[in-house]
C-alpha cells in the first residue's frame, strides 16, 4: 500500500532544518529498512524559489498506516518539533510518469 506523507514546517523553523537535516539524511539511510518500508520518492517541499525550504514529501510503500507514523516518530526532523503539521494519507496512484 502507498502513502503520502506531507510535513510543514513551523514558521522561522528554516535554521533548525538545517541544523537537523543531516541527522535527518543519515536516519532515511537504514531506517526505512528497519521499519519495513520503502520510500518511493521524497524531498523538501520548498518556497517558489525552489530552493527554499519549508517542508517534506514522502511517497512510501508500507503495509500500513501506522508503520509508516512509527517510522517518522523517529526522523530526527520530527524529534526536533522542525515540522507544523504532519499528514499521512493513503493514496491509490492511478497514472505515475517518473522516469529513472
Amino acid at each position: 500500500m502507498q502513502f503520502v506523507v506531507y510535513a510543514e514546517d513551523n514558521p522561522d523553523a528554516l535554521s533548525l532544518r538545517l541544523e537537523t537535516i543531516d541527522a535527518h539524511r543519515r536516519y532515511l539511510v537504514d531506517a526505512p529498512a528497519r521499519h519495513g518500508i520503502s520510500i518511493l520518492l521524497s524531498g523538501p517541499l520548498t518556497q517558489d524559489d525552489g530552493e527554499t525550504m519549508r517542508g517534506s514529501f514522502f511517497l512510501i510503500e508500507a503495509e500500513e498506516r501506522e508503520t509508516v507514523e512509527k517510522f517518522f516518530d523517529g526522523d530526527p526532523l520530527k524529534s526536533a518539533n522542525v515540522w507544523r503539521r504532519f499528514e499521512v494519507s493513503a493514496v491509490h496512484i492511478r497514472q505515475n510518469n517518473m522516469t529513472d
